[in-house]
C-alpha cells in the first residue's frame, strides 16, 4: 500500500478552490510495521509526524528542488531520539551530496542548526546500479529527465508495482528508460504539471520547454507504451483549481480510460 502524502508541485496551495486534490507539494508512504519508506519530502511528509511507532525511515529524494525537501525541517522524527532516518539522493556535481542538510538546517534560513538534530541521520548517494530491499519491498532508481538530475524510483512487492516518475520532461533519451520502468505497473505517476497549450506558453506568453515538467498527453502515450494499468496524474500546478484539474482528467481519459488525478491522502493497493 503506498499513500499519496502530498500531489501539488512548485509550492504548496490552501484554499477552497483545493479541497479535492490537496495542497501540499510531493511526498508519498510506503511503511511496514516500524518502518518507513518516503519517497520526496515536500509539505507532505508532515502528516507523518502524528505516527510515533517508526524506528526507522528511509527517504527516497527524487531531487533537491526546494518543493521536494521544503517539509524535512517540520518533519519531527528529526527531533527524536534513537530513530535511524536515512535519505537517498542521487549524486550533484555541483553540491556535495552528503552535505545538503547543513545548507537547509542552517541559520539564517532556519533556527535548527543540524548539529542540533537527535536522529541517527545517514546521507546515501544513489546507486542507479542497485536495488534497496526493505522487507518485501523493492525499491529501483532510475535517471529521470530534469534540469540539475532527478531519479525515478519503482516501488513494488507482492501487491503492488508503481513506477513514481515525478518532475520528468518528456522529448529526451530518457523517454524509452521511463517506458522500459513502467512497463505493466499497477500505477504510473507521473509529472502533469501543464496542459499541452500552457507548456508552449499559450496561457502566459512562456514556453515551458526545459523547465523540466510534462502534460497529460505525454503521460498517457507513457502508460500506452509500458501498458500500465493506471496513470496517476501528478505535481499539479500550483495555478490549477479543482475544477481544472477535473477538465484535464475528462480530457486524459478520452485517450486512457484508466486516468486518476492524485490527490492528498489518496491510497494505492
Amino acid at each position: 500500500m503506498i499513500t499519496i502524502l502530498g500531489s501539488r508541485g512548485t509550492i504548496p496551495v490552501s484554499g477552497y478552490e483545493y479541497v479535492k486534490y490537496g495542497g501540499c507539494t510531493p511526498s508519498l508512504l510506503a511503511r511496514m510495521d516500524d518502518v518507513a519508506i518516503i519517497f520526496d519530502a515536500g509539505t507532505g511528509i508532515y502528516k507523518i509526524n502524528t505516527i510515533r511507532s517508526f524506528k526507522k525511515i528511509h527517504i527516497f529524494l527524487s531531487h533537491l528542488h526546494w518543493d521536494h525537501i521544503m517539509g524535512l525541517p517540520i518533519f519531527s522524527y528529526f527531533y527524536r531520539e534513537n530513530i535511524d532516518i536515512f535519505i537517498y539522493v542521487d549524486d550533484k556535481n555541483d553540491l556535495d551530496t552528503s552535505n545538503f542538510i547543513r545548507y537547509l538546517f542552517k541559520e539564517p534560513f532556519f533556527p535548527v542548526s543540524h548539529e542540533k538534530l537527535s536522529c541517527n541521520l545517514s546521507i546515501i548517494k544513489i546507486d542507479y546500479d542497485s536495488k534497496y530491499l526493505f522487507g518485501d519491498y523493492e525499491i529501483i532508481p532510475f535517471p529521470g529527465c530534469h534540469p540539475n538530475g532527478a531519479s525515478m524510483f519503482l516501488i513494488y512487492n507482492s501487491k503492488i508495482k508503481c513506477l513514481y516518475a515525478t518532475d520528468f520532461e518528456h522529448g529526451s533519451d530518457k523517454d524509452d528508460i521511463l517506458v522500459e520502468a513502467a512497463k505493466g505497473v499497477d500505477y504510473l505517476i507521473y509529472d502533469t504539471t501543464y496542459t499541452p497549450d500552457d507548456f508552449l506558453g499559450v496561457r502566459d506568453g512562456i514556453n515551458k520547454k526545459g523547465w523540466g515538467h510534462s502534460t497529460f498527453e505525454y503521460g498517457v502515450k507513457f502508460a500506452k507504451k509500458s501498458k500500465s494499468k493506471n496513470l496517476i496524474l501528478f505535481h499539479h500546478n500550483p495555478d490549477y483549481v479543482d475544477c481544472f484539474i477535473d477538465e484535464i482528467v475528462i480530457m486524459a481519459k478520452k485517450q486512457f480510460s484508466q486516468t486518476i488525478a492524485s490527490y492528498d491522502g489518496m491510497v494505492l493497493q
